[in-house]
């Protein structure tokens, strides 16, 4: 009988990912967005100057966080690999939207320190989404995973960067900016961590795996006399 190395429980971590993201979500919505059903909020004094291509961004943003997560269920592309390739195609299309519009917010509208933060942010959006298209588009479906995970990572950093405010962190631009630097960063190695360390976790469950099936299979006590009697 052969045997099945266990494997890194990543549907359980996954499952409790998407579960904090949710959470997260939920709370920044509460903690941030409620100005938009209250037309007094200074906040709308705030995004005057830019309030119709933030309206844009955002919309587009919301759509790219809600159809990634598809990108990420092993169970729709196996099953329905039509949805798969839909809503990838969605999540591309709203990123090519999302990404340079807050590049043009972010470069005409922020506080220096910001802005000079803004346009890495958004451009490392764009890139890992484009070399995610490019990879799958190649064929490469091993390298596609790595720069959807990447690109996936720089969409939350919007949800992420908010959440500190549930707490009432008082942020200065400096604090805010070195933060922001810190998720950038975050996405772009945080999806290498992940991978290596799975690849670590099969690679040294394989052999335990290995040693125990001869163990139990094929030297088992009397095994040899019942094969050849």
């Amino acid at each position: 009988m052969n045997a099945i190395a266990p494997s890194f429980p990543r549907d359980r971590a996954k499952w409790t990912f998407f579960a904090v993201l949710a959470a997260c979500v939920l709370l920044v919505i509460y903690t941030d967005e409620r100005f938009l059903v209250n037309r007094h909020d200074p906040e709308w004094a705030h995004i005057a100057p830019f309030k119709w291509w933030l309206l844009v961004h955002g919309l587009a943003g919301a759509t790219a966080l809600f159809t990634g997560v598809f990108q990420f269920s092993d169970t729709v592309r196996r099953t329905h690999l039509s949805w798969h390739r839909w809503t990838g195609r969605v999540y591309v299309g709203a990123v090519f939207i999302a990404a340079p519009v807050a590049w043009y917010i972010g470069t005409h509208f922020e506080q220096p320190l910001l802005a000079a933060e803004q346009p890495v942010q958004a451009g490392g959006w764009l890139l890992t989404t484009a070399m995610a298209l490019l990879c799958v588009l190649r064929g490469n479906i091993p390298a596609h995973k790595t720069w959807m995970m990447k690109s996936y990572c720089f969409c939350l950093v919007f949800v992420v960067s908010r959440v500190p405010d549930a707490f009432n962190v008082h942020w200065t631009d400096a604090l805010i900016s070195n933060f922001l630097w810190y998720l950038v960063a975050a996405a772009l190695v945080g999806p290498d961590i992940v991978l290596t360390v799975r690849e670590l976790w099969r690679k040294r469950r394989t052999p335990r795996a290995a040693a125990s099936t001869s163990v139990n299979g094929s030297h088992r006590p009397g095994g040899t006399d019942r094969a050849a009697g």
